[in-house]
């Protein structure tokens, strides 16, 4: 890896459709068939506008963490099929997220984990972890669908 973050994966704006200061993930990990891992620092500037007062991070902004995650996966997805534009992704529902603290603690690197449980056509759920140090501090399981940007969605073609 690079000073800038970037790793043979690249940068994870290469696969989502958020940009700054939207997009909050800084490094890519690791992207495998099933799974991906991502990285980001409370200490940054990505998630600086999301921070409280004294440099945590609310434990609920983790959801963002994992969907944008897997939204890394669902872009590398997409490019390995020829696709070069990221597609957009909606969150359905949030299972069992949890969290060790209120906070996420200021000046660290949270280490995002998914892994794939099911696919079918445009929809998905993931579980994963958010690891400080690789002590696991958040789990949870989010189910996800892919907008198209043909014009079609889950309910048929945009009008």
């Amino acid at each position: 890896m690079t000073e800038n973050g970037v790793t043979q994966w690249g940068l994870p704006a290469d696969y989502l459709t958020h940009r700054p200061p939207l997009l909050i993930m800084e490094r890519i990990v690791d992207i495998a068939a099933e799974s991906v891992t991502c990285e980001v620092s409370t200490a940054g500037n990505c998630l600086k506008p999301f921070l409280n007062a004294d440099g945590t991070l609310p434990s609920w902004y983790g959801v963002e963490l994992m969907a944008q995650t897997v939204g890394v996966w669902a872009g590398r997805r997409d490019r390995d099929a020829g696709r070069d534009t990221p597609q957009v992704g909606l969150i359905l529902s949030v299972r069992g997220y949890s969290s060790a603290a209120e906070t996420f603690p200021c000046d660290t690197t949270l280490r995002i984990t998914m892994h794939l449980l099911m696919q079918e056509g445009l929809l998905a759920s993931f579980e994963g972890t958010i690891s400080i140090h690789d002590l696991p501090v958040a789990e949870g399981r989010l189910s996800l669908a892919e907008v198209s940007g043909t014009g079609e969605n889950l309910w048929g073609p945009q009008e």
